[in-house]
């Protein structure tokens, strides 16, 4: 039994709204598969061992469930690796035990294990990421491209979120854009949205590259910028595929394309 769900794109969106932490992500063609195994293997993703815990006791399973993971998204970048996992998970394990899909459920279990992204969701959702208290779809995800640096060094979500002190910026403003950018299907003013939104949080999470992306991002057409909001990666967002011929040290690059649906 498999099943396989994407990695996301940066933040779409990320700040405080009316007093909440939200995010806005978008899934991308980066992917996990998880498969049902009949035999423990050595694996360490303790992340999905407790979420497979919790979730069978919460469903009064005493059954052994083993597992393994294959994945091509990158760890600790930003693209929501762990989440996707736990996601995929979860599918497996509602094929297996003839369960319904459960949304209040997946999203319980997912915060207590960590900061959860929104492509939980299979329409683009605002969601408040450390305890899943509030979320607000938004519309239909959008198809664009991302010309992505990924950087060298990893970043722990959980030891990232317990340790930073500065809060996130203040988005309400683009929030409201947001929600007509995406129901007109305006990827030029998501970008730009998505780019304000990078900006205004530079305290927080700082962007070394940021400066030369946004410089080639006007000078190869470009039409803005998307980050990790706990995480290394910058990437351009274009309408079309691109091969861009720039790298910088300590980081790689390559295109994605975002996805109509997560799973």
């Amino acid at each position: 039994m498999k099943f396989s769900y994407p990695g996301s794109i940066g933040e779409v969106l990320q700040g405080r709204v009316k007093g909440k932490d939200i995010l806005v992500s978008f899934p991308v063609n980066l992917f996990t598969q998880v498969e049902l195994v009949d035999k423990a293997l050595d694996d360490d993703n303790y992340k999905a061992k407790e979420f497979l815990k919790n979730l069978l006791s919460a469903w009064g399973i005493e059954q052994k469930v083993h597992f393994k993971i294959k994945s091509s998204i990158p760890k600790g970048k930003g693209f929501a690796s762990s989440t996707a996992d736990l996601c995929a998970l979860y599918h497996c394990l509602l094929k297996k035990f003839i369960k319904a899909y459960n949304q209040e459920e997946l999203i319980k279990e997912l915060v207590k294990i960590e900061p959860t992204d929104s492509i939980i969701f299979n329409r683009a959702c605002a969601f408040e990421y450390k305890n899943g208290g509030y979320y607000e779809e938004l519309g239909e995800y959008l198809e664009f491209y991302v010309w992505v640096f990924e950087g060298e060094k990893e970043v722990d979500t959980i030891e990232f979120n317990k340790s930073i002190k500065t809060p996130l910026a203040d988005v309400s403003d683009l929030f409201d854009e947001l929600k007509v950018a995406i129901n007109n299907k305006d990827i030029k003013t998501l970008a730009q949205i998505s780019t304000e939104s990078i900006i205004r949080n530079q305290n927080r999470l700082f962007y070394p590259i940021l400066d030369d992306c946004m410089r080639i991002c006007k000078e190869r057409g470009g039409l803005g910028l998307i980050g990790a909001h706990s995480g290394n990666m910058v990437g351009i967002i274009f309408e079309s595929p691109v091969y861009l011929d720039i790298n910088f040290k300590g980081y790689k690059s390559y295109l994605l394309k975002t996805l109509k649906k997560a799973f």
